[in-house]
Order: structure tokens, then C-alpha cells, then sequence
């Protein structure tokens, strides 16, 4: 590609027709303005004052002049023929450039758009695989903690389990007969109360041992009157049984007529354990003897004999052949004659005939 053309009188800033004198003014004043020792933080000052010196020597010299003019007469006719193309032909020319630029760019947005949907898939594909394996990852580490949180837990129930079978069979064993005996209270008037009808009544709690019951002539009737109150002793085979019969939840009719207490004048200390009850502190002498059912007259009863404060001793440890001398209420001394009666039908069975 040769030279750009570059128009000197243009350049000068004259007409194609000026004289020398014209030119030299001109050349003298651009000079003087583009001079690199006025223009030095310009550094393409220096240029321009180049072209301004080889513009005014070339139209100085009339040979370069006429070269130059018709160089330009050339450029000039060039452009008045390029002028002179219709308006249809400039018009396709434009909508075929158009057209063109349109489809280049086009095709360009194209291609980006496959490029960004083929890195938005492949994004959207690494994505989709990590969240599964941090997925899989989690659900195994959760059902690894599961399976050692569970049999941790397995380890500790059956830890409980063995220790409570433990100590059940530990306070199960070697029970005092007293310990797992019930007396119980009824009023007189019902005379259908029997040893056989106590035996069935009592029976859903557990095995029976033996049906103890006072007998109401003599000496007892005097006993009884003053009580108001008839009374026998059951005697389970396990405390179990006894235990159950003490805290029924729901108490039937037949079952509701009946005052209970514990034998020994409080709750034995191997149903304690079994309940995980500590007896560290002595019981008062009202909680000692508190009835579960009976009238409300028969609590009144009770409670008066509770504020006498009588001594009561822990029965399970009395010798029952030398109880004379010892000063017993009348619900001990009942329990203590009861079970004094069944040791003497036991020794009379003991005994050959």
C-alpha cells in the first residue's frame, strides 16, 4: 500500500493558487507556532514542524508543486467519481455491509451462546455430582453415628436391664415372711367375708401362702370391739404380689371395701429397693400406719390413734415367742396375733399325728 496522499496547501492552510509571498507568511506563521522549542512537553510537535518544512519546500519548488498538484487534481477527481454513484448503488452496498456485519455478529453471539451453554451444563453437571457425593458422604457418616449412637444405646439399656435384674433379684432374696404379709380390715357387718372368699378375693395379685384370720370370741371380740373392725393376715409367696396389692391403681368394688396395710407397720425395705425408694430417713408414726381405703370415719379413727405417738417397732425383727412385755398399739399387737396364730397352725401341721 504506497503513502498516504497528504494535502500541503491543506496542511499550510492556503488555497491551491497562492504565491510564493502567501506561502512564505504561512509557512513562517505555522513555524513559528509548531517550533519544538516552544512545544517541548509535545513531543509530536516535532513531527508536524518536520511536515510543515517538507510541505513548504515541495510547493517552493515549482517541478514538486506541479507533481503535487496533479497528485491532488487526481485525488480530487477520484473522489467526485466515487460522489457520483447513485444512490441505489450506495444503498446496496450499505444493506450488503449491513448485512454482513449482522450475520458476522450474529454468528458471533451464537457461538458465545453455545460456548456459555456448554459451560453453564458442564458447571451445572460438576455441581449436581459434588452435591451427591457430599450427599452420599453425609448420609453415610449420619448412619455410622446412628448405628454407634444405637448400640450405645442397646449396650446401655441392657447395662440397666442387667443391673436392675440385679438388684431385683438381690432384694428378692432371703424376704422376711412379715415383709410380704398384708393385713388387712373390714367392718363386721359384712358377714360374707371368709377365709375362702379372702383366698379368691386377693388371689389376682399373686400366689398366696396362706389366709390368717382373727377370730372374733374372748379376748378378740374385746380387741375387736375396741378396733370396730374385723382383720386377717395374707401371706404371699413373693413381696412382688404384696407390693402389688398396696399400690392397685384401680380398686374394685370387692377390693375397695378392705383397709391394707403392710404387716410390719411400713413398707419393707426390699420393696423400697425394688422402687429405687431410699429409706434413709425414719418414717413418722402416721406413715407408719396410714390406710389405703376405708371410710372417712375409719381415717379419723386412725388418725387419732397416729397422734398418740406410739413406739413401733420394726416387727420384722421381733422374736414372736417373747413379744409379752412390750408396749404395742392394737394395729401391731393385731398383726403380731395374727401372725402368731399362723405359726401355730404351721407347728400343728408340723406336728405327727
Amino acid at each position: 500500500m504506497g503513502k498516504e496522499f497528504v494535502d500541503l496547501y491543506e496542511l499550510l492552510e492556503v488555497s491551491s493558487k497562492a504565491g510564493e509571498k502567501e506561502l512564505t507568511r504561512a509557512y513562517r506563521a505555522k513555524a513559528l507556532k509548531y517550533h519544538p522549542d516552544k512545544n517541548r512537553d509535545n513531543p509530536e510537535v516535532a513531527q508536524l514542524f518536520h511536515d510543515i518544512k517538507t510541505a513548504y519546500d515541495t510547493l517552493a519548488d515549482a517541478k514538486k508543486r506541479a507533481e503535487h498538484d496533479e497528485q491532488r487534481r487526481a485525488l480530487i477527481a477520484k473522489r467526485q467519481r466515487q460522489s457520483t454513484l447513485t444512490g441505489n448503488r450506495k444503498k446496496m452496498k450499505s444493506e450488503l455491509e449491513a448485512d454482513e456485519r449482522r450475520a458476522h455478529e450474529a454468528y458471533e453471539a451464537q457461538k458465545m451462546m453455545r460456548a456459555q451453554n456448554t459451560h453453564d451444563a458442564e458447571a451445572a453437571r460438576f455441581r449436581e455430582e459434588a452435591q451427591r457425593e457430599e450427599w452420599r458422604r453425609d448420609k453415610s457418616m449420619r448412619e455410622h453415628t446412628q448405628r454407634q449412637q444405637q448400640k450405645k444405646m442397646e449396650a446401655d439399656d441392657e447395662r440397666e436391664r442387667e443391673e436392675r435384674r440385679r438388684q431385683m433379684s438381690a432384694a428378692l432374696e432371703d424376704v422376711d415372711e412379715l415383709d410380704r404379709s398384708i393385713r388387712i380390715r373390714w367392718d363386721p357387718a359384712d358377714d360374707d367375708v371368709s377365709q375362702e372368699m379372702l383366698a379368691t378375693a386377693f388371689a389376682p395379685f399373686g400366689e398366696i401362702e396362706e389366709v390368717v384370720v382373727a377370730p372374733v370370741s374372748g379376748h378378740g371380740r374385746r380387741r375387736a370391739a375396741q378396733a370396730k373392725q374385723q382383720s386377717a393376715l395374707i401371706v404371699f409367696k413373693s413381696v412382688v404380689a404384696a407390693h402389688a396389692l398396696m399400690n392397685v391403681q384401680h380398686e374394685t368394688p370387692r377390693i375397695r371395701r378392705f383397709e391394707r396395710y403392710w404387716a410390719g407397720g411400713r413398707e419393707p425395705e426390699a420393696v423400697q429397693r425394688i422402687t429405687g425408694i431410699a429409706a434413709a430417713k425414719k418414717e413418722s408414726v402416721a406413715s407408719q400406719s396410714a390406710p389405703i381405703g376405708g371410710s372417712a370415719g375409719d381415717d379419723a379413727d386412725a388418725s387419732s390413734a397416729q397422734r398418740q405417738k406410739v413406739r413401733r417397732p420394726d416387727i420384722s425383727e421381733l422374736d414372736l415367742d417373747s413379744v409379752p412385755g412390750i408396749e404395742l398399739d392394737f394395729a401391731e399387737f393385731e398383726a403380731l396375733t395374727l401372725m402368731r396364730m399362723r405359726q401355730h397352725h404351721q407347728k400343728q401341721r408340723a406336728a405327727p399325728t
